[in-house]
């Protein structure tokens, strides 16, 4: 959302579910939002917030003036009034970028009995001023401001890929409990759900799928599908699955650059790359870090990467200087969801440690890539 002062704010949040707590709404909690189901309804204290303690995932809207999360109730109710059939009231959280006015988005909030958001989230993507992608286990979601969550298309317990615009998605294959299984990596538009196309043929198990910005190409992972560790590298495509050309012979965890000209990834000594869509000559970024890179992607701009080590050390890498800087050492547990570019590629938005003496699980923090001290938005 593009909003111009504070009176645009408080108009914006009209379309949200009033009623949440957390850093920055001293009232928070007074009432629940309307047009839930109604055994959700009636499961929810009119005092209790769904906002209360930071989840995974984290995103920032396309403005850089608000940021959402998957929150959830705190303190948790007593085990003896919390059967294991209940889930715990949840919802996606929106607030201004600082932490302030605090809500629950509309129609998202979830307790007892409701839908495919019960499940937690893996992924949460803000990709136009009034539209977010969420995906879990049961699928990836459109969730437009003030609608229902509508269903995108199924998919297995793993990450999505959207393009810049939010125009389309793309997964991979990867079935759950199947190291013998094959499939393509799938492309769907959002704003029909139709199919676009299937990436990579049955012969192999397809997987790590990343867009090119404009949607149109997608590069992706192929494996053998016989649970020998074999892999056919990284290879490109169009969307709909058509000139499909093998990039490297060797490689995982492919990421396109926001202009479309440069693809990260991955090499098997852990060195981190960088290669030309066409395939050309690339480059070591990063020689070697200390165990397995975990990728959190480029900065908007273009100039950084987002990575942590196995120890968990958060640090940025310069892509025309190959300078890296280290920010802080992730908690566990963490993954590549802990951590969300700012649209003006200066900061972070991380998962990380509560305040001190808190008692929250996790603490919600904007951390400058320029090294200076990160500022926590969001706690208990």
């Amino acid at each position: 959302m593009t909003l111009l002062g504070r009176p645009l704010v408080v108009g914006a949040f009209a379309l949200l579910v009033a009623g949440c707590g957390g850093a920055g709404a001293h009232n928070a909690g007074q009432r629940t939002g309307t047009n839930l189901p109604s055994k959700t309804t009636s499961s929810i204290s009119s005092r209790v917030s769904p906002c209360g303690s930071v989840g995974l995932p984290t995103t920032w809207s396309p403005s850089g003036k608000q940021i959402a999360w998957y929150g959830n109730r705190w303190p948790l109710p007593p085990l003896h009034h919390r059967p294991a059939s209940i889930t715990v009231l949840r919802a996606i959280c929106v607030s201004d970028a600082d932490g302030k006015h605090v809500q629950p988005l509309r129609y998202t909030v979830c307790g007892e009995h409701c839908s495919r958001l019960s499940e937690g989230a893996d992924q949460l993507e803000w990709v136009g001023p009034r539209l977010l992608l969420y995906g879990n286990d049961f699928g990836i979601l459109a969730i437009s401001v003030g609608r229902k969550p509508r269903l995108v298309g199924e998919k297995p317990p793993a990450p999505f890929a959207a393009d810049s615009a939010g125009d389309r998605v793309a997964v991979g294959f990867s079935p759950p409990a199947c190291l013998s299984c094959a499939g393509p990596v799938t492309v769907r538009d959002v704003p029909s759900g139709r199919l676009v196309g299937r990436v990579g043929g049955t012969k192999f198990d397809n997987v790590e799928p990343s867009l090119s910005p404009d949607g149109t190409q997608v590069v992706f992972v192929r494996n053998y599908a016989d649970d020998s560790g074999r892999t056919e590298g990284i290879w490109t495509a169009a969307a709909d699955g058509s000139h499909l050309q093998r990039l490297e012979r060797s490689g995982v965890s492919p990421l396109w650059s926001p202009a479309g000209n440069r693809i990260a990834y991955l090499a098997p000594s852990g060195a981190l790359q960088l290669v030309a869509p066409q395939g050309r000559a690339g480059t070591t970024l990063l020689r070697s870090a200390p165990g397995r890179i975990s990728f959190f992607g480029w900065s908007p701009d273009g100039r950084r990467i987002a990575f942590s080590d196995a120890s968990g050390k958060l640090a940025v890498v310069d892509t025309a200087t190959r300078k890296v800087r280290e920010l802080l050492k992730l908690h566990l547990p963490y993954s590549w969801s802990s951590v969300a570019w700012s649209p003006n590629s200066r900061q972070l938005l991380v998962v990380w440690r509560p305040p001190t003496g808190s008692g929250c699980p996790s603490g919600l923090w904007r951390v400058p890539v320029d090294g200076a001290k990160p500022r926590l938005v969001h706690s208990c």
